[in-house]
């Protein structure tokens, strides 16, 4: 299929987006011209007729690739945001930590027995998050609440330590990971997996009491 190909051009017309040429592409196209009218001499030199037509056909080949990169932009950016496990996710949990802290609610249902706070999350969430108490391993459990992540319900765990809370963002995946840090604005996130939930654990608690914590957690969830 031609340049010249009048279905091709059809397509274009009805598809394809409109963009202004890139500065730097119309700088190139340019320095590209120069550039092989300088390599002839002047007896050489086509007529102006030629050289208007071989400038127009270089044009319209870089605006062509110009737009079939742009159409290859379109389809590939929303596969990568489909895939991508949004980096920031860790920043937008601490801010939610953050936010129940300062201004509310921290816990809609306040109870330190497991037996209260998991049946409370029936038809609150779609899924039922395992509850753990953790009041033997000093980490005792104070109640839970809903918050709302890009859109979903997710159930959330509020634990104790001296006069330190722990969140605990719990929702479903099949995959599983060892537990793995991060730091956000000096806050210590933990994230794992156990083929069934997935645990996010933000605190402003030391890195040990976070490692503790998770060790506690997966060493009750191992029994249950």
């Amino acid at each position: 299929m031609s340049l010249d190909d009048p279905h091709l051009s059809s397509l274009i017309k009805r598809h394809a987006t409109r963009h202004a040429a890139p500065d730097a592409l119309r700088a190139g196209i340019r320095t590209q011209v120069a550039l092989a009218e300088a390599g002839r001499s002047d007896t050489s030199a086509p007529p102006a007729s030629k050289r208007r037509a071989w400038f127009a056909l270089h044009w319209r080949t870089a605006a062509v690739s110009f737009a079939m990169g742009l159409a290859c932009a379109a389809l590939v950016l929303p596969l990568a945001q489909r895939f991508d496990l949004n980096p920031a996710l860790d920043a937008e949990l601490v801010a939610d930590h953050v936010r129940a802290l300062q201004v509310g609610p921290l816990i809609e249902v306040a109870s330190t027995d497991r037996h209260t706070v998991k049946p409370w999350f029936q038809g609150r969430v779609d899924y039922a998050p395992p509850v753990f108490d953790l009041a033997g391993q000093g980490f005792p459990l104070v109640g839970g609440r809903i918050e709302h992540l890009r859109g979903g319900a997710v159930a959330t765990l509020a634990y104790a330590r001296n006069r330190h809370v722990i969140d605990v963002f719990v929702w479903p995946s099949a995959a599983q990971s060892a537990p793995v840090r991060s730091v956000h604005k000096g806050f210590n996130v933990l994230h794992w997996a156990d083929g069934s939930m997935q645990y996010w654990a933000v605190s402003d608690v030391e890195r040990a009491e976070m490692e503790r914590f998770t060790q506690a957690w997966q060493q009750q969830a191992a029994v249950q």
